[in-house]
């Protein structure tokens, strides 16, 4: 019999082997009519939060669906496999299906429908339109996030005037404006040759989250400063400037430390557009934790954390560790310049490892990199990472380290002369190493 999970069980997690095929062949599966779905399975990358999957409120609708499904018995077995549930192979297709209808309504597997494919068929090449500052933009159907990642997108839910704005600074041609409505999936009266109603249509289908803008940056190096950056910490000073790459076998030319919205100082992050959107990506059923959870859950709780705080701390990272502080250790914390650090909900720390690490990566000539701070750290967007609170051990304690996994969150960046990214999407890869204390036993230093 084909074992059928329930709330109360866990899923086993699929060997590197079977993840890495996951990453490698998304699965497409088509339905009736021809219409074209994106199964993801759990330890896929995340797809982009802006996309949602289709929702089966109960089992009947999802029996609907997968039987309307053209995916055979053997297909059905090594997606179940690579979901993490191992059916025996002489199971029947009913009991197949059966477990599938389960993994929908769980949402274990997530569907998403791919209103852009027809017949597997994908455009390659969307319209690039040049804007200033050698910028490009070009029009997307959002679903193509289902199948693709892309470094920095735009979103106009519910923003008709911004919408409308954006379309008018792009000065589009009548030939340019057919392009792109040719590109996107928008109902047959809105593709009609009349200016307004294709601008009318197009700015319809932006709002409501059915096309999305592709937002591609040159990398342009910027004038130089006057001076470095001064982040206030006196444990760090920049590295001197290498001259060429003669000086010093492997040479890697220095990371650009001014690319990317988060470095530009101009910008500021918008609190209210990221504070409900900030997500973690790692699921955690705090019912049936792993033995590694489950002891790092009991090490959280006895440092004083509240259960709730225990989950986010858990679904932030994995691979967590035990690590012993001794009294007088310095404890590190990125912030944003002036925002005052409540140590009594700092739970997403750095050490002295930890923290030479981040400034390997990303201090590069007297700068930090900002951006790939905020991507490594998978810091939400209203921490800028322009400052570093630094704090002490007071007596010896054990802390919980845990490699910090991927976010994803939606962000607007603005100017102070009346600019705006307007809504984008962000996604953070995460790979650093963070720590978790009691915070009775830190002390918080003045900055320097």
């Amino acid at each position: 019999m084909v074992w059928i999970p329930t709330e109360d069980h866990g899923n086993q997690k699929p060997d590197k082997q079977t993840r890495k095929f996951m990453q490698l062949h998304k699965i497409v599966v088509e339905g009736s009519f021809g219409h074209l779905y994106r199964l993801h399975l759990p330890y896929e990358d995340p797809i982009h939060n802006a996309i949602e999957p289709k929702d089966f409120w109960d089992p009947v609708s999802a029996r609907t669906f997968v039987w309307r499904l053209q995916v055979n018995d053997e297909k059905w077995l090594r997606i179940l496999c690579a979901a993490g549930y191992l059916p025996d192979r002489h199971v029947n297709k009913v009991e197949l299906r059966g477990a599938a209808i389960k993994l929908l309504v769980l949402d274990i597997i997530n569907i998403y429908p791919l209103t852009h494919l027809r017949g597997f068929v994908q455009r390659a090449h969307y319209l690039n339109i040049d804007a200033p500052h050698g910028v490009q933009y070009h029009f997307i159907p959002s679903t193509l996030l289902a199948v693709q990642e892309l470094p920095e997108v735009r979103f106009f839910k519910s923003e008709p005037e911004s919408a409308t704005q954006f379309i008018e600074q792009l000065a589009l041609t009548d030939e340019q404006l057919a392009d792109v409505i040719c590109d996107l999936p928008l109902p047959f009266g809105l593709k009609s040759p009349e200016r307004t109603t294709r601008i009318t249509g197009l700015v319809h289908a932006m709002c409501n989250g059915d096309v999305a803008v592709v937002v591609e940056r040159p990398n342009r190096v910027p004038p130089r400063k006057k001076g470095p950056e001064d982040l206030p910490v006196e444990y760090y000073t920049p590295k001197p400037y290498t001259l060429g790459p003669h000086e010093e076998p492997g040479y890697e030319p220095p990371v650009n430390p001014h690319s990317g919205l988060h470095n530009q100082e101009a910008l500021t992050p918008d609190f209210n557009t990221s504070v409900e959107s900030f997500k973690t990506t790692r699921q955690v059923d705090m019912k049936n934790l792993s033995p590694e959870d489950a002891a790092a859950a009991e090490a959280l709780d006895e440092q004083g954390w509240k259960e709730k705080k225990v989950r986010q701390i858990l679904k932030s990272g994995d691979n967590f560790t035990e690590t012993h502080y001794q009294t007088g250790d310095k404890i590190y914390g990125f912030n944003t310049a002036g925002r005052a650090r409540k140590l009594d909900n700092s739970a997403y720390l750095l050490d002295e490892a930890s923290m030479s690490d981040v400034k390997e990566k990303y201090f590069r000539q007297g700068h930090w990199d900002k951006e790939g701070i905020k991507g490594y750290l998978a810091l939400p967007c209203f921490n800028q990472a322009s400052t570093i609170d630094v704090m002490e051990v007071t007596k010896p304690t054990t802390g919980i380290q845990s490699t910090i996994g991927k976010a994803t969150e939606l962000l607007r960046y603005d100017g102070a002369d009346g600019y705006t990214t307007g809504t984008m999407g962000k996604i953070m890869s995460g790979g650093g190493r963070q720590i978790t204390l009691d915070t009775s036993v830190l002390k918080l230093l003045p900055g320097k």
